[in-house]
């Protein structure tokens, strides 16, 4: 009975270590690479540009965003985290994109007024970088 207790535990063990690397290697549950299933990634790289996010970012694809004010936004689909507090995946990034203060108070980064369809848009862009 013991040895069975102590196979189940152990078994039990290595899943939920199992279970802590899948998470940390998919951020937010978003798959590196993988397209977001909501907003239009194409116009989102235009609003990046039209919103003036690269006087501060860097963001690839962008023509002109070369900006050193805020961190580089290379391979942004594949962070852990935005802003080191919110797990990254598309709501969060979204709520980020919207009111970033409200998420960390006194941070640099501005509320640009972004609408919520302009910051789903924005966020399928970045989540495709990495």
């Amino acid at each position: 009975m013991r040895i069975r207790r102590r196979a189940a535990l152990a078994w039990l063990g290595g899943l939920a270590a199992a279970l802590v690397i899948a998470a940390c290697s998919t951020p937010g549950g978003h798959v590196p690479g993988a397209a977001p299933t909501l907003g239009d990634p194409d116009r989102g790289q235009r609003l990046i540009s039209d919103y003036g996010c690269g006087s501060c970012h860097v963001v690839p694809g962008v023509h002109g965003a070369d900006g050193l004010v805020g961190p580089p936004l290379t391979d942004f689909g594949r962070r852990s985290y935005i802003a080191g507090v919110l797990p990254n995946n598309a709501d969060n990034l979204q709520h980020w994109i919207r009111d970033p203060q409200s998420v960390v108070p006194g941070n640099a980064m501005p509320d640009l007024g972004v609408s919520t369809v302009d910051a789903r848009d924005i966020a399928a862009y970045l989540l495709t970088l990495g």
